[in-house]
């Protein structure tokens, strides 16, 4: 695929690139040596508008294509790969809210993301599992009208400065649903037929 670099995509990328050089390698050896949270850097991510990259205008984001977003976060990486786990978990937060939100959440909720002042984080590492998603064992469980959830997470940096960080369990599923057997034992695991 030829990748159009049109003027606009241009200028948003030297945006970054400049962003990079002078904010995020100066400092990013020495942060992740100290395990520190780049809050400096947060602060320019929300100053630039990318905790609502991809959202729509309308909603208070930058509306960039899902490519020119990717480049972003391409050019984000070659300065410090942890900085694009900051916007990424954010953005799937703001993403479902945007997909799957009512339009009153949205008006309520992404303008306030977009800004970086509320955050949304992801919620899937746990205790045995690290981030392994196959591994994971919470489950939701829907009885009737109501969700409950079994298991253990564990609390991340991104998660600690989330307004909300949903928590992601496994579905419990029916028949109706593929199975599978695990090559590493002989207990069958669930897959969702839509995988």
């Amino acid at each position: 695929m030829d990748i159009v670099l049109t003027e606009e995509r241009r200028q948003v990328l030297a945006t970054i690139r400049q962003f990079v050089e002078r904010d995020v390698k100066p400092v990013a050896r020495e942060l992740e040596k100290r395990d520190e949270y780049p809050f400096a850097i947060v602060e320019r991510l929300k100053e630039l508008g990318l905790f609502g990259a991809f959202i729509p205008e309308a909603y208070g984001g930058l509306g960039l294509d899902y490519l020119t977003y990717a480049m972003v976060i391409e050019e984000i990486c070659k300065g410090w790969m942890s900085v694009s786990g900051i916007i990424n978990s954010h953005l799937m937060m703001a993403y479902a809210v945007w997909q799957f939100g009512t339009e009153a959440q949205r008006r309520t909720w992404l303008p306030a993301m977009c800004r970086g002042e509320k955050r949304g984080g992801v919620g899937l590492t746990e205790p045995h599992a690290g981030t392994d998603l196959q591994a994971i064992r919470t489950t939701a469980v829907r009885k009737g009208g109501d969700t409950s959830s079994t298991g253990r997470r564990c609390s991340l940096p991104t998660d600690a400065m989330a307004t909300f960080s949903p928590s992601w369990p496994r579905p419990t599923l029916t028949r109706s649903r593929l199975t599978r057997e695990s090559a590493s034992s002989s207990s069958r695991r669930a897959i969702p037929a839509s995988w």
